[in-house]
């Protein structure tokens, strides 16, 4: 049986899928540079990921929970670049500061998509339910 809702619910499927997608590209995006850069930072951008998971435990891994959980993880990228930018050792370094911000925001950004992906599967999980 086929329906109007099963097109929404496919859709909130798919993009759930993305928005997963996209946080565990920028998970293993964040250790590998975390890695290969090994300037110290390491355990606040470790914490991201972190928090990441403990979000989406704590959401059940629904899609309206881990859009909030996605926008808080990408605030707090956001709040770590700042930090690690305005750093006197991130001074001391030539484009420190700059290269700080403009790879904080570039995982801001990340993190928002999967966000953005996660809420529209969310609209369309609340479509189908309510469908039915």
């Amino acid at each position: 049986m086929t329906g109007p809702s099963e097109g929404t619910g496919a859709s909130g499927s798919r993009a759930y899928r993305a928005g997963a997608a996209v946080a565990l590209v920028t998970s293993f995006l964040t250790v590998w540079t975390t890695i290969v850069r090994d300037d110290g930072n390491g355990i606040g951008f470790f914490l991201l990921i972190m928090a990441a998971l403990v979000g989406g435990f704590s959401a059940w891994f629904r899609p309206a929970g881990m859009a909030r959980t996605m926008l808080g993880v990408a605030i707090m990228q956001a709040l770590l670049g700042v930090a690690i930018a305005t750093a006197p050792s991130s001074a001391s370094t030539p484009d420190g500061s700059f290269r700080a911000l403009l790879f904080s925001g570039l995982f801001t950004a990340l993190w928002l998509i999967s966000a953005t992906f996660f809420r529209i599967a969310a609209k369309g999980h609340h479509k189908t339910g309510a469908a039915h």
